[in-house]
């Protein structure tokens, strides 16, 4: 799923803020519960526990030195410009 996409879901709430050196992206995943967050290379791949179990979602993520982090079930996306 691409950041693009992220932002057009009637079921996710998205923000973008712009900086003068970095974009961010905030989606309010719905994830109750623990979730974490890694970066491999131009991914994001969330791991959450959900009503089926464990389960993962991945994110493309624009070239340039992407990071991410999630709190309490929203995704922070911060790409530097």
């Amino acid at each position: 799923m691409s950041l693009k996409q992220i932002t057009e879901r009637d079921d996710v709430f998205t923000r973008r803020y712009e900086y003068e050196d970095a974009e961010v992206l905030a989606a309010d995943l719905g994830v109750a519960g623990d979730a974490s967050v890694d970066v491999l290379g131009d991914t994001a791949i969330v791991v959450f526990d959900g009503e089926d179990g464990t389960q993962q979602m991945e994110f493309q993520l624009p070239e340039g030195g992407a990071e991410a982090f999630i709190t309490n079930g929203v995704l922070s996306i911060e790409v530097g410009l």
